[in-house]
């Protein structure tokens, strides 16, 4: 071990008080518990998770795997011309045919589960940058007013669309949120006393743009 290792823990120079000492032999560590009554330091958080690290990463495989199914399909297709040139048997054609099209799109279902999770990341970092997000119309009834939007910034980009003599209000979200999740974040701020109501996205992402 380590001459630089301390062995020994000094409670008077730090913030922790020690509470409990607990020796193992095997293997010979010290386990060590502490408290402090520092409210900046009990209330401090620990995240283990670094969600824009993972983003990139995310976002880095999910083009390999985009890639790599481009790839096939280019070499599968060139094959398939080949195979069809040599007049081989229905039956070998149309396995072969089944196990390129499993080759080929394996990667892209792949690359739709990385979707998903750099989908959930982007909602909790809040990079959107280069990202396709599908709009949501969110109906409001009974306001008695224009909804505040910097409330729920976080959900996405809202624009204001319009309104009735009755109290309905109807916003647009591009946003990566589901609806459910949408509900869960405005009823707080809007009050039980508001009907909350989303019409899904329509239309499909640009060919091409995922």
């Amino acid at each position: 071990m380590s001459g630089n290792v301390a062995t020994e823990i000094d409670d008077q120079h730090i913030p922790f008080k020690l509470l409990a000492r607990l020796q193992l032999t095997k293997p010979a560590v010290q386990v060590i518990y502490t408290g402090t009554a520092q409210t900046e330091l009990q209330g401090a958080r620990v995240d283990r998770q670094d969600a824009p690290l993972q983003l990139k990463i995310a976002l880095a495989q999910r083009g390999h795997l985009l890639n790599v199914m481009n790839i096939r399909l280019v070499v599968g297709l060139i094959l398939a011309v080949i195979v069809i040139s040599l007049n081989v048997s229905d039956n070998v054609a149309s396995w072969g045919m089944l196990a390129w099209l499993l080759f080929t799109f394996y990667p892209a279902w792949q690359a739709s589960r990385l979707h998903k999770q750099a989908n959930t990341l982007r909602v909790i970092t809040q990079q959107y940058d280069d990202a396709w997000r599908p709009t949501m119309h969110v109906f409001l009834k009974n306001m008695s007013t224009e909804l505040d939007t910097e409330k729920v910034a976080g959900l996405g980009a809202w624009a204001y669309v319009g309104q009735d003599h009755h109290g309905m209000y109807w916003y647009d979200l591009k946003t990566l949120a589901s609806a459910t999740e949408i509900k869960q974040s405005l009823q707080p701020i809007v009050g039980d006393s508001v009907s909350v109501s989303i019409v899904s996205w329509l239309g499909l992402a640009p060919i091409g743009f995922v």
